[in-house]
């Protein structure tokens, strides 16, 4: 699973660095479909993954021998975590509304988790507790950097050859409940679309 895992994240974060740059037909669909893979990897499988427990003996009442019912719960949690983290970049990403609220719930729910790992990584300084410890902090510096860019700067980056669309964008952003400016950003996406 952990190949799984890792395949996926670099998967979703090539295209997601391709689609800023330029234009890749079904881009998005793609980016959303892989992160929501990524994502219920994290909900469902989280027990056995970041147990290092494979695929084939998850069911396996043998493969967690020797592993306490607390790692098996805070691993758990932490699956729930990153599955929200994983959703909330894909938000913020993609410009959907509460993107970066959130992102923001993410990385604060990360943070105890991290403090604990840390904790548990001076005291034992096992394996479980440094790969875990770099699995969390690598989404957490990719949330870390999709929080502090501005919702402008990714809308500007994916449609840089659309000003028009970029600027009507930009006014139904500032003002969400105005339908006049939501009616000419759609009128603006479609003529983008269209082209």
């Amino acid at each position: 699973m952990k190949q799984t895992e890792i395949s996926i994240g670099v998967g979703i974060l090539v295209v997601m660095l391709l689609r800023l740059f330029i234009t890749v037909p079904y881009a998005s669909l793609l980016i959303t479909m892989l992160t929501l893979a990524l994502s219920m990897l994290y909900f469902v499988f989280s027990f056995g993954l970041l147990n290092r427990i494979r695929l084939r003996h998850l069911f396996n009442k043998e493969s967690y021998k020797g592993i306490s019912l607390i790692r098996i719960i805070g691993t758990i949690g932490t699956g729930f975590v990153l599955s929200l983290l994983s959703i909330s970049i894909l938000f913020k990403y993609q410009l959907w509304p509460y993107g970066s609220i959130l992102l923001l719930i993410g990385l604060m729910s990360i943070l105890p988790i991290i403090v604990v790992t840390v904790f548990k990584f001076i005291s034992h300084k096992n394996r479980f507790h440094s790969t875990l410890l770099m699995r969390l902090s690598i989404i957490s510096m990719v949330g870390l950097l999709f929080f502090i860019t501005k919702s402008e700067t990714l809308l500007e980056m994916r449609f840089r050859n659309f000003p028009d669309y970029i600027e009507a964008e930009k006014k139904a952003m500032k003002d969400p409940e105005n339908l006049e400016l939501q009616r000419i950003s759609n009128e603006e996406r479609l003529k983008m679309e269209s082209h």
